[in-house]
């Protein structure tokens, strides 16, 4: 993890996303719901290299972004850019 004083943590959720596209994770910052990240499935993303990566589905505030505009290779990238925004534009009290 970086060395931000953010606590993100990530809980498993299945996405109804009405495609393979269903493994997901809701991320938290200091206990506030900031993303929903979405893992791109091999059925949907092999041919274009994007399997396996974790995507933004969906973002609040700082991680407000344009769908699957981002990607990380896996969740301790997506949890340090988590942080990351959210040092730069902290979460409102």
């Amino acid at each position: 993890m970086g060395d931000w004083m953010i606590n993100v943590t990530l809980q498993p959720v299945v996405i109804g996303t009405g495609s393979p596209d269903a493994v997901g994770r809701l991320a938290y910052a200091d206990g506030k719901l900031v993303a929903v990240l979405v893992r791109l499935s091999d059925e949907l993303h092999a041919a274009d290299g994007l399997a396996g990566q974790w995507c933004v589905e969906a973002g609040f505030g700082a991680c407000d972004v344009g769908v699957l505009s981002v990607q990380f290779p896996g969740l301790e990238a997506a949890r340090n850019w988590i942080a990351e925004r959210i040092s730069v534009k902290p979460l409102a009290a």
